[in-house]
């Protein structure tokens, strides 16, 4: 590709609706939990009315960064740095979004067959609505599927599912690759 020429990226609705708005939120609420362990070191990451709203893995992020704060010597510093730190990440992926995505499929032209299928074998709601727009977008125009998500995105569950069923088969006689961000 043309270093002129600039990638566009397909997105499904659902992604940029849902997920991206709570993830960012939660990114939000990681950083509060954070200064408020800084400034009260009994306090228990999480035990806020809003730090209910963190996955366990969002609370172990925020507990290496209160380590890691614990390593400073100027607290206040690392407030202001983790602060700028999460409102530029905010930003570059909202500015992203913005400027490189290409929104694919509404969520309510979703097919819900597909998804169902999906599902069995992802166990996600998330991952299902995200791989059927996927599937569907690349039986209308080539695509490769990127995701960091080994253990369900894997091409066997996008064929099993399709398969399966034979009107799905029929229906989407393509199947897109998929790539791990991790393997770029």
């Amino acid at each position: 590709m043309s270093k002129h020429k600039e990638e566009k990226y397909l997105v499904c609705y659902y992604i940029v609706e849902e997920n991206l708005p709570k993830w960012i939120k939660r990114q939000q609420i990681i950083v509060k939990e954070v200064i408020r362990k800084i400034k009260k070191d009994s306090y228990n990451i999480g035990e806020s009315d809003e730090g209910s709203f963190l996955y366990p893995q969002d609370k172990q992020k925020a507990e290496k960064l209160f380590i890691k704060s614990s390593l400073t010597v100027d607290k206040t510093n690392f407030i202001t740095e983790l602060q700028i730190i999460q409102k530029e990440q905010e930003f570059k992926l909202i500015r992203f979004i913005e400027q490189r995505v290409e929104k694919v499929i509404p969520i309510k032209d979703i097919d819900t067959e597909l998804k169902s299928k999906l599902f069995t074998y992802t166990n996600n709601i998330s991952d299902s609505i995200t791989i059927a727009s996927g599937i569907q977008q690349h039986n209308k125009e080539h695509l490769i599927l990127l995701t960091s998500d080994k253990k369900d995105w894997r091409r066997e569950n996008l064929e099993l599912a399709v398969n399966e069923n034979s009107k799905l088969a029929e229906k989407y006689k393509k199947i897109p690759e998929i790539k791990y961000i991790q393997d770029i």
